[in-house]
């Protein structure tokens, strides 16, 4: 009777034990689930590649105060592409930037040797490289590169390097920078369209058909 007791008494130790694990275990903390981050808005980068743009314009104007009757309109056309890709963020669209200053094409000069003279320009910070594909920034430095060194668009080439703006130094090398990057921003803009929304593909086939249309301006 005794060790019939004692038994009892052992397998109901165990028992209990058994519970109080359980119930730690069931009442602790858990771990937060691990949340991937949202992906940014696809129209920011058409957003910032149509500021490159209009900061590309207002620095070869800048550069080429001849050009300006002729690249003044399309210059325009990117404002207001920049300005309806806005209304579409919403609140997500980040404020416009602010103006570096520019400099010639380093390499562009009649004689061969880099130019470097600084130039006011309205908006942005444009490029331009001597072999005539136009570069900007909408911020006046590179983003993600070491100092000094150029940050490039995927969609359009469009570069930035140390906050100082490049053009071409001829009128007629820095028309071709600005007929190369429209031609690679319609390209961008459509091919965005084709995996956008309806409402956006439709805004977004718009400004890529403007663009195409100004490669014939500007030839």
């Amino acid at each position: 009777m005794v060790a019939v007791a004692r038994r009892s008494v052992l397998i109901g130790g165990a028992v209990g034990a058994g519970l109080l694990a359980a119930g730690c275990t069931a009442g602790g903390p858990s771990s937060p689930a691990p949340t991937t981050p949202a992906r940014p808005d696809p129209l920011l980068a058409e957003l910032a590649d149509e500021r490159r743009l209009v900061a590309g314009y207002d620095a070869t104007i800048a550069r080429h105060p001849a050009l300006r009757a002729r690249l003044t309109a399309v210059r325009d056309d990117h404002a207001a592409h920049a300005a309806a890709l806005v209304t579409a963020l919403g609140p997500a669209a980040p404020p416009s930037p602010t103006t570096p200053a520019a400099t010639d094409s380093p390499g562009v000069s009649p004689t061969g040797s880099p130019t470097g003279s600084p130039t006011g320009s309205p908006t942005g910070s444009p490029t331009a490289s001597p072999t005539g594909s136009l570069t900007a920034s909408p911020t006046g430095s590179p983003t993600g590169s070491p100092a000094g060194s150029p940050a490039e668009s995927p969609s359009t080439g469009i570069e930035s390097s140390g906050g100082r703006t490049r053009v071409p130094v001829t009128p007629a090398a820095a028309v071709a920078a600005l007929r190369a990057a429209e031609r690679a921003a319609a390209s961008a803009r459509g091919t965005a369209a084709l995996t956008a929304t309806p409402d956006r593909a439709r805004l977004l086939a718009g400004i890529s058909a403007s663009e195409a249309s100004h490669v014939a301006v500007l030839a």
